[in-house]
């Protein structure tokens, strides 16, 4: 099945559509992303046909418990640890007045479990007494900035001034080699860096040794880095089926939703992979920006045509007859929750 791109857009009957010129790189993009945006938040719990899809993570269940995703996941739907089902809590799950608590708790006694632990700027945390240090990898991205926010080495915001505009955070122009802070960091709250050839390669130097540590690579479409990160409490030392006792490693596999990533050239591929509801998205986008009530209303039509032609996607693809349904036929009070709530 070939997957749907900007290119098949612009092939297509959907500019003369809406109104644009195949080979406009303004109006029909805009469009095109913003329909694309409506129809993935519109997906529901697992999105539409094409937007999942299964990965595998490594994860070191004693020294660093934590999976972040790319850029292009949005979160982890399903996750399964060494072939056992594991649940994904979020944010909130701890707070509840009658829940677990923070975790990891002291007991001893954790269940596996998964827990949301919201956005990140790299893939893993800075350690101390250490220095951000950016590679470029085309040439042509020298020049280029990148914007380094956060706290110094005191503890205090980071400000300057980019002109005559006072920022929060620091600029640093790409140069070859690298480019390094001048300073150490006590916390790193945020990148931001231009729309760049190659990619950036972000490194934390150890100011004692020298060594260098990956904690993040930016692709060259990405201006702003957030990733989704969670915490696997209870993983086992390994998997059953692991031969050296030494290991500490478990491999993780999830069923992901894939992020909405804007698409910019001819060889992007689109998330939402039904031309005929991309049509009618773009379309109703179209009209809900003419300012009259016969627009209002066209609007509202081509939008619910879009979910219908998606929705009978997923039954062409999945079928009806055998849906997968999470049922508990004895609760969810399992023995493992002793002490929570009201189960003693």
């Amino acid at each position: 099945m070939q997957l749907l791109r900007l290119k098949d857009i612009r092939q297509s009957r959907i500019p003369e559509a809406i109104g644009a010129c195949a080979a406009d790189n303004g109006k029909l993009i805009e469009i095109v992303n913003e329909a694309q945006e409506r129809l993935i938040f519109a997906g529901g719990e697992t999105g539409w046909w094409g937007s999942w899809f299964k990965t595998a993570f490594t994860v070191d269940g004693r020294a660093d418990p934590y999976i972040t995703v790319p850029r292009n996941i949005a979160r982890l739907i399903n996750l399964d640890v060494c072939k056992r089902p594991v649940r994904i809590q979020n944010e909130f799950y701890e707070f509840l007045e009658a829940g677990v608590g923070l975790q990891p708790s002291q007991c001893g006694c954790n269940p596996i479990e998964t827990y949301d632990r919201g956005l990140f700027p790299t893939f893993s945390n800075m350690s101390s007494n250490t220095r951000l240090r950016f590679y470029i990898t085309n040439a042509a991205d020298v020049a280029r900035r990148v914007l380094v926010q956060g706290t110094d080495q005191n503890g205090r915001p980071i400000y300057s001034l980019d002109g005559v505009d006072q920022v929060r955070g620091l600029y640093l122009d790409f140069t070859q080699p690298f480019v390094q802070m001048p300073f150490d960091l006590t916390t790193l709250d945020g990148l931001q860096k231009d729309y760049t050839v190659g990619e950036v390669r972000v490194f934390e130097v150890d100011n004692t040794t020298g060594i260098q540590r990956l904690i993040l690579t930016m692709e060259p479409g990405e201006a702003v880095a957030g990733y989704r990160r969670y915490f696997l409490n209870g993983l086992p030392q390994n998997c059953c089926n692991i031969t050296d006792p030494a290991t500490t490693t478990v491999q993780v596999t999830a069923m992901a939703k894939l992020a909405f990533i804007p698409v910019a050239v001819d060889t992007d591929y689109l998330t939402i992979q039904n031309l005929p509801a991309m049509k009618e998205a773009c379309m109703a986008v179209r009209f809900g920006e003419m300012d009259d009530a016969m627009s209002a209303g066209m609007n509202g039509v081509h939008s619910k045509a879009a979910i219908k032609l998606l929705n009978g996607e997923l039954r062409h693809h999945l079928g009806t007859e055998r849906p997968a349904v999470n049922y508990a036929p004895f609760g969810t009070a399992h023995l493992n929750k002793q002490r929570i709530g009201s189960l003693i």
